[in-house]
């Protein structure tokens, strides 16, 4: 007597079926679901590319932020070493040291404006020259959140540039 395998009612495989949830709630739900995850992934991302930005900018400006150019400005500087400028941003108050000649005996230190709102103190002041009154002399330009803030190269120092003058470069074209 051997044993036979039958399949009752005539079918080896059972069949399966899916309910799938259908209507107009469900596809909502599923759209609801998948904004609010793309949202938050969105938040996420944000941060972390904020904090990489001050990382890396903690790498490249160190904290308080600094940021330096040894440049001629003809403060004395002609034979000896260039003037060596470092803009700093000590929680929020902005400095320049200007050391003419890199002479630290000589130090000035021209005052710049205080920064306000969230995060001020990791802005980055950066300094640059340029002769923007073409009189002849490198002038020193500090870049603020975009602002470019202008000192005068005139009597072997930095001075703040006046309102009059700033109006006469915006005359010209200049961007200050």
């Amino acid at each position: 007597m051997a044993v036979v395998e039958r399949p009752i009612n005539g079918s080896w495989r059972r069949e399966r079926r899916f309910v799938r949830p259908g209507g107009l709630v469900s596809r909502l739900l599923q759209v609801l679901t998948f904004g609010l995850m793309l949202l938050a992934l969105m938040l996420v991302a944000e941060r972390s590319f904020d904090i990489a930005g001050q990382k890396l900018n903690d790498w490249r400006y160190g904290f308080p932020r600094s940021a330096t150019v040894v440049a001629y400005v003809g403060h004395g500087d002609e034979r000896v070493m260039p003037t060596w400028i470092q803009a700093l941003n000590l929680n929020g108050q902005i400095s320049v040291l200007v050391a003419p000649g890199g002479d630290v005996e000589q130090l000035q230190v021209l005052q710049g404006p205080y920064l306000v709102g969230l995060n001020s103190q990791y802005e980055v002041a950066r300094p640059a020259v340029r002769d923007v009154n073409s009189d002849g002399h490198v002038d020193l330009l500090v870049t603020v959140r975009g602002e470019i803030l202008i000192y005068i190269n005139e009597d072997g120092t930095f001075r703040p540039i006046s309102a009059e003058e700033r109006a006469n470069l915006i005359e010209e074209g200049y961007e200050v």
